[in-house]
């Protein structure tokens, strides 16, 4: 049985078509991950803001009794916790308006986990908000381990001598904006004190 060359040839033509497309498809980046990560816990530094030089003049600074300091916008707040270690850095808004904060807590590494071990565990959550947060990457903050999910909107680091864990997300009721501009600002100030 011979086929038809006018069959043949638009069949090897559709192949050839079909495969040239899924090999650009295939060397696409894919717009959730970051560029140059490939998969979860690659090395990435975390996003910048990439502001000017004189940005932040007007930032407040704090610094927290639990080992640690960050500088944040004026226009927005410190709310300590009394009964958790827990810091939120939240936008100056009415009560009728929707709270939005970035949200710092430390907890101690009974464990002695790695940032990446501590994410990973059944006791971050992660696992069950994967589609909400996306990949992770391997980084450092203030020279220390760390990882960071997709949009660098979920932190997570240990303190120098490995005793409390950091874990620095925001938090935004309804449909608010999500505080990135200001995450960032934090994120690239965020230093250990002790």
């Amino acid at each position: 049985m011979t086929i038809n060359p006018k069959i043949l040839i638009p069949i090897v033509f559709g192949a050839l078509v079909l495969g040239a497309i899924f090999m650009f498809l295939a060397k696409q980046e894919n717009p959730k991950m970051i560029q140059g990560a490939t998969s979860n816990g690659n090395y990435v530094d975390t996003p910048s803001i990439g502001a000017s030089p004189d940005y932040g003049k007007d930032f407040k600074s704090y610094t927290s009794p639990l080992g640690f300091s960050f500088k944040y916008p004026p226009y927005m707040r410190i709310i300590e916790d009394p009964n958790i270690p827990t810091v939120y850095v939240a936008t100056n808004v009415g009560e009728d308006e929707p709270f939005v904060a970035i949200v710092i807590s430390a907890a101690e590494n009974n464990l002695s986990l790695t940032p990446e071990q501590w994410l990973l565990s059944k006791n971050s959550g992660y696992n069950r908000s994967t589609k909400r947060d996306g990949n992770y990457y391997k980084t450092h903050v203030d020279g220390q381990e760390a990882v960071y999910t997709d949009g660098d909107m979920w932190t997570v680091v240990n303190t120098p001598d490995n005793k409390t864990r950091v874990s620095i997300t925001f938090t935004a009721e309804g449909s608010s904006d999500i505080p990135f501009t200001e995450m960032g600002i934090v994120m690239e100030s965020f230093t250990f004190t002790q």
